[in-house]
């Protein structure tokens, strides 16, 4: 078989899962443009160094970038048709962005799926966007599912009270983020940090795990009016959660940060087996709309199709390409197989139809097999044959038969 092959029908295999199972939420794709102004990415401050952007001269000499994120653009896109929202709204992706790696081997060009929920800040909705990315894991087939949850509240509430530079805060956040103990308290020292925040800061690396056992520990470390109510809020999430079946998968993170500074609220990212880094990030980003003088609250989340393909590696992953319907047929049937792939196409299965002397040359599985001869036409359903004579009697076909 060739690699080459099997690794592009892998790639495409999980494309249709992500956008299938997206579209089970209620979500509509939406496109963007490759090309957007520099201004746009400027305009959100620390949303994507600046340093990992493709950009382009136009031939009026303007600077242009190649599309680094999704959520900017689309926020930006529906702030020209809503100051604030009257609805919600549920829009999904899956396109190329593009930012230079300094890490060798890492390609420029990353084809990103992802979902944007625009709506009020809620613990149902924030548990639907994670179970929905549980759910897109679990339709992949991966095992090993872990979502780790956070917020921003809990190392906000005490930065606001620190005299740190941006450099120091940007250190802070990376040795929070590495759990790195070791480093951590001889850098709060040398930074002159007030030893009443040190201990929470000290703290925040080891409140992770069980959702029931970190939250109670975390209501001693961080007793802060704005950080009870925080909690409460993750303790909420994490009971709906629990009603869609998934509080296996959950562990909460405080130390849990992300270099995206738009989002203001919960963050969560996803691990799955055999990948030692996330293959899904998200959270609630209810101030960027602010940026394009809109109020548009949303939660979101993206994961890269290559990880996952990577993750994938040796895994079968189930029927690649495979369609709704395949119709064999002599030659002499020519005729009868075209009206009938109309006919099926008509109710928008997918169907090829291939002449029975190529029939050894049509790798394509399909859930269906029909084999259209003079004397007799069959349908290969499950395992059984089944004879038929007029199309009206294939009414069930793509259904549960």
């Amino acid at each position: 078989m060739n690699p080459y092959s099997t690794q592009n029908e892998k790639f495409e295999r999980v494309i249709d899962v992500v956008s299938n199972r997206f579209s089970t939420y209620g979500y509509t794709r939406m496109k963007t443009s490759a090309f957007e102004k520099y201004d746009l990415y400027s305009t959100v401050t620390s949303s994507v160094n600046r340093r990992e952007m493709v950009k382009v001269v136009d031939t009026n000499g303007e600077v242009l970038v190649l599309r680094p994120d999704v959520t900017i653009p689309i926020t930006q896109e529906l702030s020209h048709v809503r100051n604030y929202l009257t609805s919600e709204y549920r829009f999904y992706y899956i396109q190329e962005v593009f930012r230079q790696s300094f890490e060798k081997n890492e390609k420029i060009e990353r084809t990103q799926a992802g979902i944007e929920y625009f709506c009020e800040s809620s613990p149902e909705a924030d548990a639907e966007t994670i179970a929905l990315a549980i759910q897109t894991m679990k339709d992949l087939e991966f095992k090993e599912i872990k979502i780790e949850i956070g917020h921003t509240a809990f190392l906000n509430e005490i930065i606001g009270e620190l005299q740190l530079q941006d450099k120091q805060l940007e250190q802070l956040k990376m040795l929070i983020q590495a759990k790195n103990i070791g480093e951590l308290s001889p850098f709060l020292q040398r930074s002159g940090v007030d030893p009443q925040w040190r201990k929470p800061l000290e703290q925040l690396p080891f409140l992770y795990g069980k959702p029931g056992i970190v939250l109670e520990q975390a209501k001693d470390v961080l007793p802060f009016e704005s950080v009870l109510k925080t909690i409460a809020y993750l303790e909420e999430i994490c009971r709906i959660l629990k009603l869609y079946g998934l509080e296996e998968h959950i562990v909460i993170d405080f130390g849990l940060t992300n270099h995206m500074d738009y989002y203001s609220g919960i963050l969560f990212q996803g691990y799955v087996e055999r990948l030692g880094k996330p293959v899904l990030m998200g959270g609630r980003y209810d101030e960027l709309g602010k940026k394009f003088e809109a109020e548009l609250p949303a939660i979101g989340f993206a994961c890269e199709i290559e990880s996952l393909v990577k993750a994938l590696q040796e895994r079968d992953v189930g029927n690649v390409n495979q369609i709704d319907v395949k119709i064999i047929y002599k030659e002499s049937e020519l005729g009868k197989a075209i009206q009938l792939a109309d006919h099926l196409r008509a109710r928008n299965l997918r169907v090829i139809a291939v002449p029975q002397r190529n029939e050894s040359m049509c790798r394509m599985q399909s859930v269906d097999l029909i084999r259209l001869n003079r004397q007799e036409s069959i349908v290969v359903h499950q395992g059984g044959k089944f004879p038929y004579t007029s199309i009206e009697q294939l009414e069930w076909l793509g259904g549960n038969g």
